[in-house]
């Protein structure tokens, strides 16, 4: 925390205003709408997979459970723990990306 004021001080000083101005991102022209469109499915796409991964995680462990097939049911359970992980994961960067791009 001591570092920002240092820095903020020493920007001060040498620029002599009230610091380096901070701009909110903009794209190019022309590019906008294809940027969105690929950001989209992308996050579609992803979205897509830890759903799957995550049943048939559950699918593997049910499947495992039945038939008494052990290493079925251990694998599902680690399909179902990298799903959530998975889908916290996404939700941070979605967080992260919003409150840097916002």
């Amino acid at each position: 925390m001591i570092h920002m004021h240092i820095t903020h001080s020493l920007v001060e000083a040498f620029l002599g205003g009230p610091g380096v101005p901070n701009p909110a991102p903009m794209a190019p022209p022309g590019i906008q709408g294809s940027v969105s469109n690929i950001v989209a499915y992308v996050k579609w796409g992803v979205l897509l997979v830890i759903i799957l991964v995550g049943f048939i995680g559950a699918g593997a462990v049910a499947g495992g459970r039945i038939f008494s097939h052990h290493g079925s049911s251990k694998t599902g359970q680690g399909m179902i723990v990298a799903s959530v992980l998975a889908s916290i994961l996404y939700a941070g960067i979605y967080a992260f990306l919003t409150s840097v791009t916002g």
